[in-house]
């Protein structure tokens, strides 16, 4: 049996970009698998000749350490009107 404690992969694609979907399960988080298969998606996007991109919500503060931990840049913000 094989079991997972993190997945990346695209939520979002175009031909020009793809925006980055993580998960890991919750008592394995801190440890850097999110940082590991980030890396490792990103790479990939990257050798596809598209850009890698990725997102979170202000209340997720894993997703937030894992963009910390990898020095990615704020590039905007979404706004939603209910």
């Amino acid at each position: 049996m094989v079991v997972y404690l993190t997945v990346c992969c695209s939520a979002r694609s175009t031909p020009v970009a793809a925006e980055a979907s993580v998960e890991t399960l919750a008592e394995f988080q801190g440890n850097g698998y999110g940082t590991d298969v980030v890396t490792a998606w990103a790479l990939s996007i990257q050798e596809e000749k598209r850009i890698p991109l990725y997102s979170t919500a202000w209340d997720n503060f894993a997703s937030q350490a894992v963009a910390s931990k990898l020095k990615l840049i704020n590039y905007g913000m979404n706004l939603h009107i209910d």
